[in-house]
């Protein structure tokens, strides 16, 4: 006789185990191989793979757990006993150790590799698309930090830098490029202010010149003084709070400027130490009151806080009035961090959607039994899904590429891959596809990978919704509150629809932008495939050339309304162009289903086409898992 189930005894569903995405994941795969020159993959292929490995380690997933259990609070309401204001900032070991974990891993120094040139940047950001969903949101402090770190080496490149900020930036520089967290800083990045988000025309920080005599210090150990600008003001939405220094914008007699500060000063008398790199002498916070932390959806990890600024002791960024062309060098960083994070997530969520289809069973009929594998309806259901992620990360990997070509302007070196030089814009080309490909890759990623990403949690019923930190790695809640921030900083959606339509309507670098559009998608030689079954109907260049038209025709205040679907429209163009050119690329008929299934999923070609009509059950099933699992499934597939 069958016995009663009990808490202890009947059934119990098996755990999904995670593979190494580096291996098992076929859009990242594919895009490594695309994006990554053979020279360098031979050289940085293991180092990204052995990181992959790394980020599943239960090591990593207890100080995720811990990060959310034990979140930043501000100790004591800010005041010590005796009412002092002392402001001191707590974050839990979790928090502490995830970026100790990121700092050694050089997820920021990567991109500073020179000797790769652009691919730096492609091999850091596709190690920043594994490390994210194991994080608990550590890339955000390292993309103000990656931000922070490419200003000051544009600072350090002007000859027209005074010897004392070349010797603070110098030193900065050096913290920031460590892999040692005993020495290495972070940064933050503080604009946003009550009179509004990304629109900073109404900043009411304010800066004035007064240096002191005699001049504080940063750092005693080093000798580094305090800036000569002294800041007041509140800033309403700063994350990294515990970061330490910071880039942020005050107006100055002559405009909006840019400064970098340090977060705390030395303070001989301070009964309290804190900071990792300055010095175990006492400091106090630089002029910085943290008046409260913002209680979030998500990112809770996170230390985020309103702060009032008191005579906060900065340096001078570049020229006063030029903060808005200062930050535009951050901003370009930060927001391809969020676009390639939102990637991150999504990869994690389908890695593990498809873990749990192999070992979760369902109902066949007449008494059957199969696992979610083999459900046609399930697997169509996860190939659409996963061709909408491959379409995600390649657009995401290309935007980190033509960041490098920008930093590190290709040469006369070895030639590129065949496929590579396809995606590969000419040298005039680079800064004008950069100004616009920012925007529209984290407005059109960052939206989509939401949606994504819950649908990988709904297709593991209701386990999916549960915070299962008894098992962190299958914590898609978690990842699904983290990634909705993705598309509101760094500029919401619309905020980034209306920065792309004032690019290519700018008097003048408006004809630069589209001309950069123009000859990337010409060199792609997807024109002479347009409307074909390969394309399931879909005419991408005729797409674009309507766009086109209405650049030319119409004011930027007749295209604003429309300045949401027009991003739309151009990020599907480009991703069908790079899903074009990988399935090119080697003739794979994987990536060729992946290409006519984005094609089909967003109903491009004017309807939604059945790619799989007229074949049996078991070969529509077969090609559905294959655009899952790749060769996972006993499928064989040499090409992929």
């Amino acid at each position: 006789m069958a016995k009663p189930s009990s808490s202890d005894h009947g059934f119990f569903q098996e755990a999904p185990i995670l593979l190494n995405q580096f291996y098992d994941d076929v859009a990242f795969r594919r895009a490594f191989k695309l994006f990554v020159p053979p020279s360098v993959a031979a050289k940085k292929g293991p180092e990204v793979a052995a990181l992959g490995e790394e980020v599943l380690a239960d090591q990593i997933f207890t100080w995720v757990t811990d990060s959310e259990r034990n979140k930043p609070y501000i100790k004591g309401n800010g005041r010590d006993p005796f009412g002092q204001f002392r402001g001191q900032l707590v974050v839990g070991e979790g928090w502490r150790k995830l970026q100790e974990f990121g700092i050694r891993k050089g997820i920021v120094a990567t991109g500073y590799e020179s000797e790769y040139g652009p691919f730096c940047r492609v091999v850091q950001f596709l190690r920043l698309h594994l490390w994210t969903p194991s994080s608990s949101m550590v890339p955000c402090p390292s993309a103000m930090h990656d931000g922070a770190t490419r200003l000051l080496q544009l600072q350090l490149a002007s000859p027209n830098l005074d010897s004392q900020r070349r010797r603070v930036f110098q030193n900065a520089l050096g913290h920031l490029l460590s892999r040692d967290p005993d020495t290495a800083w972070t940064s933050g990045q503080w604009m946003t202010e009550r009179t509004g988000g990304s629109d900073v025309s109404l900043t009411e920080t304010l800066a004035t010149l007064s240096p002191q005599s005699p001049p504080g210090l940063a750092s005693a150990k080093e000798a580094i003084p305090l800036g000569p600008w002294s800041i007041s003001g509140f800033k309403w939405f700063s994350s990294a709070t515990d970061s330490d220094m910071t880039v942020l914008l005050a107006k100055t007699p002559r405009g909006l400027s840019a400064f970098l500060a340090p977060m705390r000063r030395h303070a001989p008398d301070a009964r309290t130490t804190a900071g990792r790199a300055m010095g175990n002498s006492g400091t106090e916070l630089n002029g910085v009151r943290i008046q409260r932390l913002k209680n979030k959806l998500g990112t809770r990890s996170l230390p985020t806080a309103e702060l009032e600024l008191r005579g906060m002791r900065a340096w001078l960024l570049g020229e006063e009035g030029r903060g808005i062309h200062q930050v535009s060098t951050v901003l370009n960083i930060t927001r391809i961090y969020s676009a390639v994070s939102a990637t991150g997530f999504v990869g994690r969520g389908v890695s593990v959607a498809k873990a749990y289809a192999r070992v979760r069973s369902v109902g066949s009929g007449r008494g059957g039994r199969m696992v979610l594998a083999e459900s046609a309806l399930h697997m169509r259901t996860l190939a659409d899904l996963t061709a909408e992620y491959h379409g995600l990360t390649h657009l995401s990997v290309l935007a980190a590429y033509v960041l490098g070509l920008e930093e590190y302007p290709m040469g006369h070196g070895e030639p590129l891959p065949g496929p590579l030089a396809r995606v590969t814009p000419r040298g005039e080309h680079v800064a004008p596809l950069l100004r616009v490909l920012a925007q529209v890759t984290k407005a059109y990623v960052c939206k989509n990978a939401t949606a994504l990403l819950y649908s990988c949690m709904e297709s593991l019923g209701g386990v999916g919704y549960l915070e299962n930190e008894e098992q962190e790695s299958l914590n898609l809640a978690k990842l699904y509150r983290d990634c909705c921030v993705l598309a509101i900083w760094e500029g919401t959606t619309d905020v980034l629809s209306t920065d792309f339509i004032r690019a290519v309507k700018h008097p003048r670098g408006g004809r630069a932008c589209i001309e950069a559009l123009d000859a990337f998608i010409e060199a792609s030689g997807i024109g002479d495939v347009e409307g074909s079954e390969r394309l399931s109907g879909w005419k991408p260049v005729r797409a674009w050339e309507g766009l086109k038209g209405r650049f030319g025709q119409e004011s930027q205040e007749e295209l604003m309304g429309d300045a949401r679907q027009i991003v739309w429209v151009l990020a599907e163009v480009l991703i069908t162009v790079l899903l074009f050119v990988d399935a090119e690329s080697d003739g794979s008929p994987v990536a060729a289903d992946v290409l006519r299934r984005f094609v089909a999923v967003k109903r491009l070609g004017g309807s939604e086409v059945a790619i799989t009509a007229g074949q049996s059950g078991d070969t529509r099933l077969r090609r559905d898992q294959l655009i899952v699992y790749g060769e996972e499934m006993g499928v064989p597939d040499a090409k992929l």
